[in-house]
């Protein structure tokens, strides 16, 4: 019997094979987005399952009294607070503080660097492929690496034991090789280090302090601690020890769980993203096939009258066409598998890869995936193979074998209804992908506060195997560019643009005490000439007046007006906890991005260092004249190539470094054209289908109408203005939701566009030519088709 019934499903697939192909393109493409969305999801969630018990693991996360926000603790704290509470079960700092470089014979490399305590991986149950988590981290020049760079030093050979030479005078043994960590995880690890060989560092000893905040801190809490409690404990070391308490707002226990999205904020709304566009597409899909069958059930009355004739019950009709839907779902699926392999996952990893890394798919680990594609497919089958059916199922005999479906009782509702709601899903799709792409534009035309054409950017940190060769000949480099009829200008910076280091600190005015948390950098006395920055009052640093030492700075606007200052004259900074006399402030400098403008201006203190300084610098920056850019750029590469070093030197414009911090939200556009296209694709190709077989049904009449005069105007407008009527409904609808989500996702951008009434028209209008394309070409050829064929056609 299924036999028989896989038999009359393939050839009534066959008979009818434009309804099969538009759906098999449909379902392929449909549930192939769905699958590579859904597995994006399912990396994410699934990364850092092996980690026991999260909902007992937190971190600390500060608020200071002006509202800011941010991970960092003075080192002492995390002691202090795992003596006087009794809940902690283990407790662990984690932190880069440097990236040492590492040799293991002819080989040198430098690795993602964490030190933490021996207690991590009482922490953090994350499995070792070798090592005992135990005692792996116990010995000070232990060193834990992770399965990928254990596989780039030694193959798939077991290193325990081994010895690799740090910084070319630290003998560190091998004691632990990490199993694959996902890319999406939130550990970014190369290698782990014990913190002891921190401490015994003299920049680490004048920073180990209460007033200096820069190291992570992560908890094991016993279950149902009472974590209110906890914190207020925390806060009371807090007054206790901290150089000055009154600058911390509060000190909050935070779940591990959360600490990607709270990283990166965006994840959550990617994230989110991908799930409700998976759920959006699956019920396009599936309204599509449900419109597509149930028109195709009109003349298909006679099949279910002669099988109920037959003695065909209900359920074997129903078994009937659930086999048929489910050939074609299922070979669409396999088609979508392919599709997902072969292109949509290499673009997904294309599109997120340099922010998450690349993730790929395996059988042995991504099972449960195709459980759920598997899981997908029989409800796709079952939804439109019983649901249409049952309408007509009961079609009485005698009606049904006469093929009289215009006697059945129709109501064009539901259908009309699922078609609305298809198009209301795919404007709504359109409306953010034009508010998206707004945004973003916005974002990189605004004006940012300097002049980022034309400036070449050069990486200097290349850890130089001998200084002092370095800077002489840096400096040969230095008075070639100088002399450069082409260079306009030149600096040295340990920040530019898009790349500042997350360096903080507390300055006061030693005059009314007001404090004031600022972001730092040092810079030379070309910077701002380079970038265009322009100067609101002051002076420049000055090479000739200026020394290093001298202790002089220039702030921003923002900084000048945090400090409460209408002029800098006689105006002195202090570091909190500084033994320094202060800074000098020589300068103001008008505001300008310096992060990307999700972000509002912070303030920013510059500190002076002479531009020879390489040893302490990350960029070089160089304003070139149009057109002579590739000159410069081959003629610093050249130099560079001569200087013996443990890094390759690199360059970019610094329009690229610029539009880069962009990467993401630009994957977000990417992702949600291609579902907006998708979206309108499988939408029309369901339009098409179903006002092809609309044509069909009304061939007499078409025919009679053209016979008593009407035009092929007017039978293009009598077949298309329902579906036109439909789509300006789906735009009514999409257009307050769109609104409603957009703005309150760009309430998240410290600067962002308005929206604005022509985003929502260009996209109902984007909908409706769209639409009146993809029904107009069925329409125009039902309308030219000859009357005197039409009216014999039976």
């Amino acid at each position: 019997m299924i036999r028989n019934h896989f038999k009359i499903s393939l050839r009534n697939l066959w008979k009818n094979k434009l309804l099969t192909t538009l759906n098999l393109l449909g379902l392929s493409i449909g549930i192939g987005s769905v699958l590579t969305l859904i597995f994006s999801v399912y990396a994410y969630y699934n990364a850092d399952s092996n980690v026991e018990d999260q909902e007992n693991i937190y971190y600390l996360k500060t608020t200071n009294t002006g509202g800011d926000t941010y991970f960092e603790t003075p080192y002492p704290l995390l002691q202090e607070i795992v003596k006087s509470s009794p809940e902690v079960i283990a407790a662990t700092h984690m932190q880069g503080w440097s990236q040492p470089w590492l040799e293991y014979g002819e080989l040198e490399f430098q690795e993602p660097t964490n030190y933490v305590e021996p207690e991590f991986f009482k922490v953090f149950t994350l499995p070792l492929k070798y090592g005992d988590p135990e005692t792996a981290l116990k010995k000070k020049n232990s060193i834990v690496l992770t399965h990928k760079v254990s596989q780039k030093i030694f193959g798939e050979k077991n290193p325990m034991g081994e010895t690799l030479k740090a910084n070319d005078t630290l003998n560190l043994t091998v004691t632990g090789v990490l199993e694959p960590i996902s890319p999406y995880s939130a550990f970014r690890v190369g290698v782990l280090m014990s913190t002891r060989l921190l401490e015994d560092t003299p920049g680490f000893i004048a920073r180990n302090n209460w007033s200096d905040s820069f190291t992570f801190n992560y908890l094991r809490l016993r279950p149902n601690t009472d974590i209110a409690q906890f914190e207020s404990r925390v806060e009371e070391l807090v007054k206790k020890n901290y150089a000055d308490p009154s600058l911390v707002a509060a000190i909050k226990l935070m779940p591990f769980a959360g600490i990607r999205s709270d990283s990166i904020p965006v994840v959550d709304t990617i994230i989110n993203g991908s799930i409700a566009a998976s759920v959006f597409v699956l019920l396009i899909v599936l309204i599509n096939l449900l419109n597509l069958n149930s028109s195709t059930m009109y003349r298909r009355t006679k099949d279910i009258a002669v099988r109920k004739i037959l003695g065909g019950n209900k359920k074997n009709i129903i078994i009937q066409f659930c086999i048929e839907n489910g050939i074609l779902v299922f070979a669409s699926i396999s088609i979508s598998a392919l599709l997902f392999l072969g292109f949509l996952l290499p673009t997904l990893n294309n599109i997120y890869g340099a922010d998450f890394g690349e993730i790929s798919f395996t059988v042995a680990n991504d099972y449960p995936v195709i459980l759920y594609a598997i899981a997908l497919g029989l409800l796709v089958t079952l939804v439109v193979g019983i649901i249409p059916t049952l309408r007509f199922i009961s079609v009485p005999i005698s009606i049904g074998i006469k093929g009289k479906i215009d006697a059945i009782k129709r109501n064009f509702f539901v259908r009309n209804s699922f078609i609305a709601l298809q198009f209301t899903i795919a404007i709504l799709f359109i409306c953010v992908a034009i508010i998206l792409n707004s945004q973003i534009g916005f974002m990189k035309n605004a004006p940012l506060g300097f002049n980022k054409d034309n400036v070449i950017v050069g990486n200097i940190n290349l850890e130089y195997k001998n200084e002092e060769t370095a800077s002489s000949k840096f400096n040969t480099l230095l008075d070639k560019l100088s002399t450069n009829p082409y260079v306009k200008d030149v600096t040295v910076s340990d920040g530019v643009p898009s790349d500042y280091n997350l360096n903080y600190s507390t300055y006061y005015d030693p005059e009314t005490e007001r404090e004031v948390r600022t972001r730092y950098a040092h810079t030379d006395d070309g910077y701002l000439k380079t970038l265009e920055i322009p100067l609101v009052s002051g002076r420049d640093f000055d090479k000739n007046l200026d020394q290093a030492d001298d202790n002089v700075v220039i702030i921003n606007r923002t900084a000048m007006k945090a400090f409460g200052w209408n002029s800098i004259e006689g105006k002195r900074l202090k570091g909190k906890g500084s033994t320094t006399s202060g800074y000098s402030v020589v300068g103001v400098m008008e505001d300008f991005h310096y992060q990307d403008m999700q972000n509002a201006v912070e303030p920013l203190v510059h500190f002076y260092r002479e531009r020879n300084a390489l040893a302490n610098s990350r960029f070089l920056s160089v304003r070139v004249a149009e057109d002579h850019e590739k000159s410069v750029q081959e003629l610093i590469a050249s130099r560079f190539g001569t200087i013996a070093s443990r890094r390759d030197y690199g360059q970019k414009y610094l329009t690229e470094k610029v539009s880069a911090q962009y990467r993401l939200i630009e994957g977000m556009l990417k992702t949600v054209n291609v579902v907006a296209l998708l979206t309108i694709f499988i939408s029309c190709l369901g339009m098409f289908g179903l006002i092809s077989f609309m044509a069909k049904r009304r061939v007499k009449e078409i025919g009679i109408r053209k016979v008593l005069g009407a035009g092929v105007l007017k039978i293009i407008v009598l077949l298309s203005k329902d579906y036109i009527l439909l789509v300006g409904i789906a735009a009514i609808i999409a257009f307050p939701i769109a609104w409603y989500v957009m703005n309150a996702w760009l309430m998240d951008f410290a600067y962002s566009i308005s929206l604005q009434w022509w985003m929502f028209a260009l996209s109902g209008l984007i909908a409706l030519l769209i639409t009146s394309f993809t029904v107009g070409i069925q329409a125009v050829k039902s309308a030219m088709a000859n009357p005197t064929k039409s009216l014999k056609t039976e």
